[in-house]
């Protein structure tokens, strides 16, 4: 397009792109690299720092229009982000958003495919939203959108850490769990109020980080084992107990009524997160949730465990390809303590070979002596387990959620969500 400012950005990046986007109308270009081309060149350090400055510049830092919510954590970032828009609603306010699952902007609404986008993306969506004039933000920040200065600049009124487990550990992600550690903590330095799960493993470190800000003004805190409130959540699992009590503490401190609070966590759902489906006689259960590293299998798993006493589990996952590599060990070995049986199947192996991933994935349930099958195909591995279920079975399908696209090879092509799967096949 005339008039465009060009990114040059990415490690397989390449001279014929920029050369693309001079054809098409491309004024100049940002790019660590000279590449001596007919437009001018804009030489910087660090690609990454330079996109989020020029687009917080460029959108006019317009999340100041508005208070902002930061969601970090292991795990329960897209359910404490869903109990807060549930309380939103029910204060009749309208909230935007950015999560795994969906983004919601007060214009454009759509299915996420990163759950933090790159900066010129995210600061679009900031400013649709002050130009919707809507009453706050809230977004899911990664440890990779912090890691990667995606978030760069950005000061919320509120950021939140659930909780810390190991997760996306390899080539591409964090080369180890302090890399990994360092990444979510950035949060801490960039909000102005922190709102910390004492239950959360490195609590003190997490604590000591909001502490030692020069911009946070006030550290709030909550445990599930210690405050008391009498509220109803909506959806099952004792886990979701500290998603719910991060979502009260930010609704009280942006000043949403009680009456509201309650009423949205009551009605809150969040999807493709331990939804439950049963079976006519409601002998065949299946649970689907996006459930997809140790932290948030054993939560899961203990939970279903808890709920469903003397029954028959069954566990449906994959592993994806080109990164979380650890999962392929640390998910089979979580999922053995608790399930009888384990369906492997793929889950977005991208440019890998489904079969290989699936293959590594039995070999190491092989290992902890937990009985499974390969079906590659995920619609026929989702198909064989509920026709074959026996009564007083439920079938845990992690992964993918209420997600209607897998992504094979360098495509995302698409998918029947697994909650259609399995009503349609539970009927």
């Amino acid at each position: 397009m005339p008039g465009t400012l060009f990114f040059c950005k990415g490690a397989s990046f390449k001279k014929e792109y920029l050369e693309a986007a001079i054809k098409r109308g491309a004024s100049a270009y940002v790019s660590e690299t000279d590449y001596n081309v007919s437009i001018p060149c804009i030489k910087v350090d660090n690609i990454r720092v330079a996109m989020a400055d020029m687009a917080n510049e460029f959108y006019e830092f317009a999340w100041k229009a508005y208070p902002t919510i930061g969601i970090t954590g292991s795990k329960g970032k897209s359910s404490t982000l869903y109990f807060i828009k549930s309380i939103f609603e029910a204060a009749e306010k309208n909230m935007a958003f950015l999560s795994t699952i969906d983004t919601y902007d007060g214009i454009e609404s759509f299915e996420s495919h990163l759950t933090t986008p790159e900066a010129l993306e995210l600061h679009h969506h900031f400013a649709n939203a002050k130009a919707a004039k809507v009453d706050a933000f809230a977004m899911e920040v990664s440890s990779q959108g912090l890691k990667y200065d995606r978030t760069r600049g950005v000061i919320y009124t509120i950021g939140v850490f659930l909780n810390f487990g190991s997760d996306h550990i390899g080539e591409g992600e964090h080369t180890d769990i302090e890399d990994y550690f360092s990444s979510k903590l950035k949060l801490m330095s960039q909000c102005k109020v922190a709102i910390i799960n004492k239950e959360s493993d490195r609590f003190m470190q997490i604590y000591e980080a909001a502490k030692a800000s020069p911009i946070c003004e006030k550290i709030i805190t909550f445990s599930a084992k210690e405050d008391e409130f009498n509220y109803q959540l909506s959806i099952p699992g004792s886990f979701n107990i500290e998603n719910g009590l991060a979502a009260v503490a930010i609704a009280k401190e942006l000043g949403i009524s009680d009456e509201a609070i309650k009423e949205g966590l009551a009605k809150a759902s969040v999807p493709g997160r331990m939804e439950v489906f049963e079976n006519k006689d409601k002998e065949i259960v299946c649970i689907v949730d996006y459930a997809h590293s140790i932290l948030s299998f054993e939560k899961l798993f203990s939970a279903v465990k808890e709920m469903y006493p003397g029954w028959r589990i069954e566990s449906l996952f994959g592993c994806p390809g080109g990164k979380g590599l650890q999962r392929r060990v640390d998910l089979p070995k979580t999922a053995s303590k608790y399930a009888d049986f384990v369906w492997v199947t793929e889950e977005d192996p991208g440019l890998e070979d489904a079969n290989e991933i699936c293959n590594i994935v039995k070999a190491e349930l092989d290992k902890c002596g937990c009985p499974g099958k390969i079906v590659v195909d995920r619609d026929e591995a989702i198909k064989e387990a509920i026709t074959t279920a026996k009564p007083k079975t439920v079938i845990v399908l992690t992964g993918k959620g209420r997600e209607e696209y897998m992504h094979r090879g360098a495509e995302y092509v698409p998918f029947t969500s697994e909650t259609t799967q399995v009503e349609r096949l539970l009927k």
